[in-house]
């Protein structure tokens, strides 16, 4: 029962995700311009500048809650879950919306969609203490697409080096067995008491990050 609640907001980010796609693609995909391609350049600059650090090795013994929090970085800086809007960053905003305000009074939990320099990048899973306790970062198209979004602003986040982007074939190498498929082709799926951490691949390089905290 202790993934219970991971696994409602686990549910709630897979429903949010189609419209907050849809919604990128009628308003973060305007016709390609020198404004727009200005932007872009600028959004990338802005997260070229953040430095990130370095990938660690496999703690012996695997990856437990106090190592694997270790590695989660934003920003340049170490991300601890639960967290704030403000511990998110430069260029980060969660997008209001009354609609999840009114869901958060009503049922102690919701889901925000996720910007960065105004490009919207995925959600974040808020509590009744207005804390985030998950984060998702996510790179395909829609929810049933294969494709990347050519718009997609390069993010500083990263869980000891891995971010969006990176080589698939890279993850368990750099993250050790833990990280492996284990089978499921194209999914990584892994738990320590208090994280879920989940990750998909699109041709093999990493769309989708998925961060729970519990």
């Amino acid at each position: 029962m202790k993934f219970k609640f991971m696994a409602v907001i686990l549910t709630s980010f897979m429903m949010m995700c189609a419209s907050a796609c849809t919604n990128s693609d009628k308003t973060e995909k305007p016709e390609k311009s020198e404004s727009t391609a200005s932007s872009t350049a600028e959004t990338q600059s802005t997260a070229s500048t953040v430095s990130m650090p370095d990938p660690v090795p496999v703690p012996e013994g695997g990856w437990t809650d106090e190592t694997i929090k270790d590695v989660i970085y934003i920003n340049g800086k170490n991300l601890e879950l639960p967290c704030t809007e403000d511990d998110l960053g430069d260029g980060f905003e969660i997008v209001p919306d009354e609609e999840s305000d009114k869901r958060l009074k009503e049922k102690g939990s919701t889901t925000y969609e996720l910007n960065y320099c105004g490009y919207n990048v995925g959600q974040v899973a808020k509590e009744e203490s207005n804390k985030i306790s998950s984060i998702y970062f996510e790179a395909c198209e829609s929810e049933t697409s294969h494709n990347v979004r050519e718009d997609y602003p390069d993010i500083p986040f990263s869980i000891n080096g891995v971010t969006i982007g990176t080589p698939f074939s890279d993850v368990k190498e750099i993250m050790g067995e833990d990280f492996s498929d284990k089978g499921e082709s194209g999914l990584i799926s892994f738990r320590t008491e208090h994280f879920w951490i989940v990750m998909h691949n699109i041709d093999d390089k990493i769309s989708t990050i998925k961060v729970f905290y519990h």
